[in-house]
């Protein structure tokens, strides 16, 4: 996946984290913008209209899954939510957010680099706007 120009916006608000995830997503080709807050996020999402957005869910200022609801209103392509939850009702209300897959944490490099490689080649849905 080595496509040039692909673009990706990471919301985590842990630091070691989020250096991780950009280290991770960047080996599968994409330039990574990478925030701590939901509300970050959003607004880094309108302005960059990203391939890929990874949303965490305990963020500072709002749910993950309330972030992914938000994005869904006006953003169709790949959404992963990466998170410690990892109840099946976690799970669940991550998908049903709008989110194309679930990654728990702690993950391996290899895990995620699979499940954006996964994500990615299913073509986004087309939005009505």
């Amino acid at each position: 996946m080595s496509g040039t120009g692909l673009r990706a916006v990471v919301v985590e608000d842990d630091d070691d984290v989020r250096r991780l995830l950009e280290i991770v997503i960047s080996q599968c080709g994409f330039a990574v913008t990478a925030v701590a807050t939901g509300a970050d996020g959003t607004d880094a999402v309108r302005r960059d209209d990203p391939d890929l957005v990874t949303v965490d869910v305990g963020l500072p200022d709002i749910q993950g899954y309330r972030v992914v609801e938000q994005l869904r209103e006006f953003y169709s392509k790949h959404v992963i939510m990466v998170s410690a939850r990892a109840d099946d009702a976690d799970v669940t209300l991550g998908l049903h957010a709008g989110a194309d897959a679930y990654v728990t944490k702690p993950f391996r490099p290899r895990q995620l680099r699979e499940r954006i490689t996964d994500v990615m080649a299913v073509p986004p849905v087309a939005d009505g706007n």
